[in-house]
């Protein structure tokens, strides 16, 4: 059987059969996907607008700049004594003033511990008071010799008195001037002080000035003696003039006076509003700078980049950028020298 199917298979030609078999296949594969749901057609994308960039420009204009420094100054005297014992330092005895209290020239103001200054000269004294007598006995004897011979003992008791009393003098701290005290030491006895130490100072507040003062030494460069300052107490504003600068500053030995100076502007006001007292606190205002009638941008205008200063602008529709000389800068706007003119569009950033 298997032999006669074999032979069968070779008389049978086989490219028609693969044909048919092969359209058959495809018969059932088309009749297959015709169960499957159709395929919808893709979607187009949605038009999409571009945004706008939303430039804001401002035109340069022609106005007046002034460059300032600003800050709190303290009304002071202008007089300050600052006391202390020059002769040498010692033990507190007692402190006779207080803290605003008025006191006159030669009022006491501290006394030390006088170590028996007081009773050597007392000694002193009763020597000096010998040497006159016995001169005098001298004289009426007409010795000449002896004469000179108790002169030169009383010039040496008078210089012996006299450099005790010195010493003790010194014991005492007296008041240079008429003032009111601000400051007085809060060491009590039998507290020790050194020589130059200050431990009372009187102020003439008759007159007072504004110190405005900052801890950066370099703040006040640009201001100068001669400034305008405009001042404020309490609403109230009143003029002044700067009169001495930290360069300006007078040369003095009190490394406390030194330290001050250098970093403290003085101002003089013209006149000072009723009420106002020593220690209060005034606004202040100094014009370094002023320029009118000059080209001005505001200071968000301006782009940098490493060394060059730039600004962009809106020609139509056209951006274009320049380049820029500044000249002076407040918090919100600068000045400008060249680069720019007069009504020209300039974006903001």
């Amino acid at each position: 059987m298997h032999w006669r199917m074999v032979s069968l298979w070779k008389k049978i030609d086989p490219v028609p059969v693969l044909k048919m078999l092969a359209a058959c296949m495809l018969a059932s594969l088309l009749a297959a996907c015709s169960l499957l749901p159709a395929e919808e057609p893709p979607l187009a994308p949605p038009l999409v607008e571009p945004v706008k960039q939303n430039i804001v420009t401002v035109e340069v204009r022609r106005g007046t700049l002034e460059q300032t420094v600003r800050g709190s100054g303290v009304l002071e005297p202008y007089d300050l004594r600052y006391h202390s014992f020059k002769a040498g330092g010692g033990r507190i005895k007692e402190v006779f003033v207080r803290r605003g209290q008025e006191v006159k020239a030669g009022d006491p103001l501290v006394q030390l511990e006088l170590e028996g200054l007081d009773l050597e000269l007392k000694y002193k004294a009763l020597n000096l008071e010998k040497a006159k007598l016995e001169l005098e006995q001298a004289k009426a004897n007409m010795n000449p010799d002896e004469m000179r011979v108790k002169l030169i003992q009383l010039d040496i008791a008078q210089a012996e008195y006299d450099l005790v009393k010195e010493r003790l003098d010194n014991k005492l701290l007296k008041a240079e001037r008429d003032g009111v005290v601000t400051f007085v030491t809060n060491k009590e006895p039998p507290d020790m002080v050194n020589a130059y130490e200050t431990l009372v100072v009187v102020a003439d507040t008759s007159k007072l000035h504004v110190i405005l003062t900052k801890n950066d030494s370099n703040w006040a460069s640009a201001v100068k003696v001669g400034m305008d300052a405009v001042l404020a107490w309490r609403g109230q504003t009143f003029a002044g003039k700067v009169v001495q600068t930290p360069g300006s500053a007078p040369s003095t030995d009190d490394t406390r006076l030194l330290e001050l100076y250098a970093r403290s502007v003085y101002i003089e006001p013209e006149t000072l509003p009723e009420g106002v007292n020593m220690g209060d606190v005034v606004d202040v205002t100094i014009v370094t700078d002023r320029r009118e009638n000059t080209l001005v941008i505001p200071a968000n205008a301006l782009r940098t980049f490493a060394s060059r200063n730039y600004v962009q602008g809106m020609d139509g529709e056209r951006v274009f950028e320049a380049d820029v000389e500044i000249g002076i800068r407040t918090a919100s706007e600068l000045e400008i020298l060249s680069g720019v003119e007069e009504g020209q569009q300039i974006i903001l950033r």
